[in-house]
């Protein structure tokens, strides 16, 4: 009986825990529009789209750059003074090529294109000889309209992502648009004298390869000798054109391509003139689109300038993620977001389509990730862009030296505990192990707490870093000298660590957002609630926190401990599982199983087949909860869980196959590649080597420090479910092993050299 109330309690336990996080905001109806947290700035407002819609405007400027917009800012304030900008973070499948960006923004979902824009062609154009309506009729089965414009290659496009980890569809904005009605048209090329570039063909096109009309030929190009490679875009042409092209309702791709060709000259070309003749591109390119934003009707025509492609290797500046402008639609001034991104000035490339279709009010498919964008009305746009820029900038940059540096300590440290605990005579050794071992437990919170200081330099930020992590390992130390269990240095960093990322968490994590071990939209995994680095690291730190205290209370009573540790575990797993907090499906799973597998041990169950497959069902069904209520919520709203249902419930059982194969091939890929791969791997062959060596030292450890055993089984649970649910598990795997392997390293140790202290 006592069991089954145990489990009873457990149900109702989880069922609050879902009702705490599904409840809805306001009137009884879930936000259609996510917060976005801090930063002093208004909430964001969805673009009102006009009842009678205009025209699209997408004009695509490769290779611009928001130093350019800084640095020349007279040449765009008229229309900087009239749009919406943000920065935009791209994403794609395969390499970072300008073939598979174009084609990832009409997909509305990251794509490989890779060697396909040579072969965009007008039907009438030829191709070794042979009208592109032929290659085309030969490749697809289809017959070319008049006048139409052709990707010769879709067939090929859509093979090399069958395998993709996404469910995307090439040419989903193209063919939603088309479906409904909407013109499509294509205009310009990035086209030198020996080669043809018009990636462009493959954002508008529609699933078949095709965009009904436009012209991408030479016919827009004009020949200039002063111009690095004799050609150029034909501007005045292609004003001509915008009227012809506008007179329905329905969408125009521009792609004006010198900026790009100047790209491809650049290591032909002093540095003096290549910034003299980008100069002289940005100014016809904004005097072009200054005379554009004159002509469209400012309440029903939207107008977005979009950079598709980031990097380069002749840019001014870096060009990690690149500006957006959004005018026209009654816009005010002010800086872009969209649900995707919750984050002031960030987007993601995958929003533009989205944001076309809901111009025209049309469904976006499932097979888009991305969401309608909002605006924040707020001034000085470019230079609150800038300074958000140098931010995310030097986030990117420092993150690779400092994780690679602290993962070289961790293993060298893991190492040196093995060392210690086979080979006798290393009392020295052992003497400084446990402050070594406090402190790497420690660089998590001086991570998140670095972001709080400032640091124009990544020596700077190391020192803070370095500093930092000291003073917590000696205040801590100092602070127990004289009345304090062994114990008690692990205790406090792990609690410590576990409530610092929870007020985070409740505070819209801003915190996360800027530290090294958070998340950033260069990288464009995760761009708002708990990343899945320090998802990890809040599992781990709870369950050895609160393991750990329990060793240590041997004076209170069990019900009042348990009771206790099970609120604190239900309140940690609201806030990983939160739509308003951290938003993370996987960890929200992988923390389920960890905390219930630990709070049924804490509480005495044996773990038979029974208890396992109760278990199973208790945190299926909790993932069941979260499934049904993320599909009823707006689709705005929605994490990537309520996508995933949808697209199983589209396309059948058969894409639970997929998404099982691209978490697999994910974790797999990462195993060869991160850093972190080696402290999951190294963690788990401690762990592996210490259940065996040294003979009965685990089966002391659990006499000894029972509660504390099984927190170590907890962590190891967490480690090997946050692997298996996450598409990057492996790092999170690793992040929970933070703390799990270094204090029973030291209790080994301990065990081992009771003289050790």
């Amino acid at each position: 009986m006592k069991r089954l109330h145990l489990w009873a309690v457990l149900l109702g336990s989880i069922i609050t825990l879902l009702v705490c996080v599904l409840w809805p905001s306001g009137s009884g109806q879930a936000p259609t529009v996510p917060p976005v947290y801090g930063y002093g700035l208004p909430q964001p407002e969805a673009i009102e789209y006009p009842q009678e819609s205009g025209h699209v405007y997408l004009i695509t400027i490769n290779r611009l750059v928001l130093k350019d917009l800084v640095n020349h800012a007279d040449l765009f304030k008229e229309i900087t003074e009239q749009a919406a900008l943000g920065l935009m973070s791209v994403g794609v499948e395969g390499g970072l090529t300008t073939d598979s960006t174009y084609a990832s923004i009409g997909a509305g979902a990251p794509i490989n294109a890779s060697g396909t824009s040579t072969h965009g062609l007008n039907n009438r154009e030829l191709l070794q000889g042979i009208p592109a309506s032929e290659i085309f009729q030969q490749r697809t089965g289809l017959t070319a309209p008049t006048g139409s414009v052709l990707q010769l290659d879709i067939a090929r496009i859509r093979k090399i992502n069958e395998e993709s980890r996404y469910s995307a569809i090439p040419g989903s904005l193209g063919t939603v648009l088309q479906e409904n009605g909407m013109a499509v048209s294509v205009l310009g090329n990035a086209d030198g004298h020996e080669y043809t570039a018009r990636p462009v063909v493959a954002l508008a096109m529609n699933k078949d390869g095709l965009v009904h009309s436009g012209d991408v030929s030479d016919n827009l190009l004009i020949n200039d000798p002063s111009f690095p490679g004799g050609l150029r875009t034909n501007y005045d042409k292609l004003q001509t054109l915008f009227s012809e092209y506008s007179k329905t309702p329905g969408l125009t791709v521009v792609e004006l391509g010198d900026l790009e060709r100047l790209e491809k000259q650049g290591e032909y070309l002093e540095e003096s003139m290549l910034q003299a003749k980008r100069q002289e591109a940005l100014a016809r390119i904004a005097s072009l689109i200054t005379q554009l934003l004159g002509q469209i009707d400012q309440k029903r025509d939207l107008l977005l300038l979009v950079s598709p492609t980031p990097r380069g290797n002749y840019l001014p500046g870096t060009n990690y993620v690149t500006p957006v402008m959004v005018a026209g639609c009654s816009i005010e001034p002010g800086l872009l977001t969209s649900p995707t991104t919750r984050r002031p000035g960030i987007i993601r490339n995958t929003d533009l389509a989205p944001t076309i279709l809901g111009f025209y009010h049309l469904d976006v498919p499932s097979q888009m990730y991305g969401r309608h964008l909002q605006a924040i009305s707020t001034d000085q746009n470019v230079f609150r862009l800038a300074s958000l820029y140098r931010q995310l900038e030097q986030t990117y940059l420092s993150r690779s030296p400092v994780l690679h540096n602290y993962v070289l300590v961790l293993l060298i440290l893991v190492l040196l505990s093995l060392t210690a605990i086979f080979l006798p005579y290393t009392s020295a050794l052992m003497h400084m192990l446990k402050p070594m071992l406090l402190a790497v437990m420690a660089v998590p919170l001086a991570l998140l707490l670095a972001t709080l200081l400032p640091h124009e330099s990544l020596l700077v930020l190391v020192l803070e870093l370095i500093a930092l992590t000291f003073c917590i390992t000696a205040g801590i130390n100092l602070w127990l000298v004289n009345h304090a269990n062994d114990l008690d240095p692990f205790i406090i960093v792990s609690l410590f660590t576990s409530l610092c990322i929870l007020i985070d968490l409740f505070s819209g994590a801003p915190l996360q957002k800027n530290s090294l071990l958070g998340y950033d939209p260069i990288a464009g995994a995760r761009f708002y609630g708990i990343g899945n680095e320090y998802m990890g690291v809040l599992i781990g730190s709870t369950i050895i926190g609160t393991t750990a205290l329990i060793t240590r209370l041997t004076s209170c009573p069990r019900k009042v401990i348990l009771a206790g540790s099970g609120l604190y575990f239900l309140i940690t797993l609201y806030a990983i599982a939160a739509p308003e907090k951290g938003t993370n499906v996987g960890g929200s799973l992988a923390g389920a199983f960890a905390f219930l597998v630990t709070f049924l041990l804490l509480a005495g169950v044996k773990f038979n087949f029974k208890a396992i497959i109760k278990t199973i069902c208790t945190v299926g069904l909790f993932l069941l909860l979260l499934i049904i209520y993320d599909l009823h919520r707006p689709l705005e709203s929605q994490s990537h869980i309520g996508r995933t249902a949808q697209l199983i419930l589209q396309n059948g059982p058969g894409e639970m196959l997929t998404i099982i194969t691209r978490k697999l091939s994910m974790n797999i890929k990462l195993i060869k590649y991160t850093i972190w791969s080696r402290v999951f791997l190294a963690s788990l062959a401690s762990l592996v080597i210490l259940f065996y060596r040294p003979v009965g030292v685990m089966q002391r450890i659990f006499s000894r420090y029972t509660d504390m055993y099984i927190g170590f089984i907890g962590v190891t649970t967490a480690s090997i479910m946050a692997f298996i649910f996450n598409d990057s598990g492996v790092v999170a795997a690793a992040t929970a092993m933070i703390f799990g392997a270094p204090p029973l390293l030291y209790l080994v140790i301990r065990s081992l050299r009771p003289e050790v202290h």
